[in-house]
């Protein structure tokens, strides 16, 4: 009989310690944690982190229900879950919203179980708060949203893959460049977003942000540029709804808010036009390169023409001057000799004359005043041979007054003013 005492002593110190050790831990736990009945929900015990949590004192919750405390948002969800925890015996993160002392709303995860206490089977809650998490996932949900919408929008046919290299955007200008519907690609896998391109799975400019490999850009003759972390590409696709096509492309990492990397995006332009204006203009400058040479090479003939031009002009002009000497000259001196002083005045008219025609004097002369007269050009020779107004009318038979007249318009037709001296300046175009 003593036995049977002391065995019970001991199970009743191992209860008492276990009990202290449960409510030490109880106590001290992080986690916000209550014991509850489990038909009516009246709480038994609360620690401080559920207080804490609900904003209640321990005195406000102890013996009074959830549905007189209000802390379920809805209090009739509790029943099926309890029916549960019956049947199960637990319940793993279940989603429940709260209601705390002061009417505010808190998102949490229920954890509970069955246990026993003083011989009663009790309701073990922990409470998870995750309001905070959900007002951040909800406000990065509606990020991303904004950011599709805004890729959606994009006029750049944009598309973008997460890390397993499934297309999450795939805008409205990507699907009137390649004819495949945002629909039809979203969430494909696989290289799908390749078959629009090239008419076969493979990687692409994005798959290279993701998984780098200069193999593969030698291999498929990629013109790729690198700026930090973007890449820059500029390559000819075989199958762009059926046709060749050159593609300008941009691609670059998207990043979480911790900044790690969670998917690529590329965005493409279609310069093909663009690529065949250039082979058009590069076709036309080679057939300009190849007329200008030929233009250089007539150019050159010309100038071998123009040459040979002058050189015969300088010897028609020297067999002139020869001619004029060997075949007239002589007959003008003999004349010299057989005349009278009137008829010799007339003879030094002629020679001179003579020699005006083979000298650049008149060349000059009638390059300057093309529209001189011929009386006008006769006396600007006589002038400029230093004959007086007197002499030029015993020669010409004509008045004073009119070769006055004449000398006139011929200075305004030289455009010389009253300073500058007639015959002086006649002399310099000899």
């Amino acid at each position: 009989m003593v036995r049977d005492i002391t065995q019970r002593k001991k199970v009743e110190t191992a209860l008492i310690s276990s009990r202290e050790r449960f409510n030490k831990a109880f106590r001290a736990s992080p986690a916000p944690t209550l014991i509850s009945t489990i038909t009516d929900g009246c709480y038994l015990d609360v620690n401080n982190s559920a207080l804490t949590l609900l904003g209640y004192t321990r005195e406000e919750m102890l013996n009074h229900t959830v549905d007189e405390l209000s802390i379920w948002e809805n209090y009739d969800d509790r029943a099926p879950l309890v029916a549960r925890l019956i049947k199960e015996g637990s319940i793993k993160d279940e989603l429940i919203t709260i209601r705390n002392k002061n009417g505010e709303l808190k998102e949490t995860l229920w954890s509970c179980e069955i246990i026993q206490l003083n011989n009663e089977d009790v309701m073990l809650s922990l409470l998870l708060d995750i309001t905070d998490r959900k007002r951040i996932e909800e406000a990065l949900r509606a990020s991303e949203q904004r950011l599709m919408e805004i890729i959606d929008f994009l006029p750049i046919a944009t598309m973008a893959i997460d890390r397993k290299g499934s297309i999450i955007a795939w805008n409205r200008a990507m699907e009137e460049m390649t004819g495949v519907k945002a629909k039809d690609m979203m969430g494909k896998g696989d290289y799908e977003y390749a078959l629009p391109f090239y008419g076969k799975r493979r990687p692409i400019m994005l798959d290279l942000i993701l998984k780098p490999d200069k193999e593969y850009e030698r291999q498929y003759g990629i013109i790729i540029q690198k700026q930090n972390d973007l890449l820059v590409a500029e390559s000819e696709v075989p199958f762009l709804k059926g046709e060749r096509a050159f593609l300008w492309g941009k691609a670059s990492p998207l990043n979480d808010s911790t900044g790690n990397i969670v998917g690529a995006i590329e965005s493409l332009i279609d310069i093909t036009a663009r690529r065949r204006q250039d082979t058009i203009l590069k076709s036309r400058e080679k057939e300009l390169a190849l007329k200008t040479e030929e233009l250089q090479d007539l150019n050159a003939a010309l100038r071998v023409l123009l040459r040979q031009k002058e050189d015969d002009r300088k010897e028609l002009e020297g067999t002139i001057v020869s001619n004029v000497k060997l075949l007239i000259q002589p007959y003008i001196d003999k004349l010299k000799h057989h005349t009278n002083s009137k008829g010799l005045a007339y003879v030094d008219i002629l020679e001179s004359n003579l020699n005006d025609i083979v000298s650049p004097f008149i060349q000059k002369l009638s390059l300057k005043c093309l529209n001189l007269t011929n009386k006008e050009m006769q006396i600007a020779n006589l002038i400029k041979e230093e004959k007086t107004t007197k002499e030029i009318s015993e020669i010409l038979n004509i008045s004073e007054s009119s070769i006055n007249v004449h000398r006139y318009h011929i200075r305004k037709k030289l455009g010389l003013t009253n300073t500058q001296n007639l015959r002086f300046y006649l002399s310099s175009l000899s």
